[in-house]
């Protein structure tokens, strides 16, 4: 399964002859929203394109009737009108939008997604590799750092205290 949380819609789909022919209906606005909220539900559903409330339980008329609003006469129709165009089908009591992988592209979305995966392995390689040569220059900045302290130490005055106070002692 996918879990995508938008659809596609192509920018010409009121070139689409199904939708123009839906839009020149009477009420043709509603066939269209309602178009668009089963392939919403479709998406939800996250089943290729079924249309179920649960696992492998079939939304009802009644059940899209509530959801969009609608009497269940007018969504019966309009689903008939969907079925007849081929843009829904039914499989025993369940209904389906037809070439949901087709209309979806869930091949493309798959293989964006395994691109998206990669370019993020190979970003956070990067950065980890950048985070260990951090590591090293610092690490051998601190090596420098304590060298270099070594070096002063040698070169300035050491005091060593007796019972008359302290002696001087320069070391070469």
């Amino acid at each position: 399964m996918y879990e995508i949380q938008w659809f596609k819609v192509e920018s010409n789909i009121f070139s689409n002859r199904k939708i123009q022919i839906i839009l020149n209906l009477p009420e043709g606005d509603t066939y269209f929203r309602v178009w668009i909220h089963l392939i919403a539900l479709a998406v939800e559903c996250n089943n290729n394109g079924r249309l179920e409330i649960g696992e492998e339980k079939p939304m009802t008329i009644q059940n899209f009737s509530k959801i969009m609003g609608k009497s269940n006469k007018k969504i019966a129709k309009i689903l008939e009108k969907f079925i007849e165009l081929e843009m829904l089908k039914k499989e025993g009591e369940t209904f389906l939008i037809k070439n949901w992988d087709k209309y979806q592209s869930i091949e493309k979305y798959e293989k964006v997604k395994l691109q998206g995966r990669e370019r993020q392995r190979r970003h956070r390689e990067k950065l980890k590799n950048e985070s260990e040569k951090s590591n090293v220059t610092i690490t051998q900045s601190n090596g420098e750092e304590k060298r270099k302290d070594l070096e002063k130490n040698k070169e300035e005055n050491i005091r060593e205290e007796n019972n008359n106070g302290f002696r001087e002692y320069k070391l070469h």
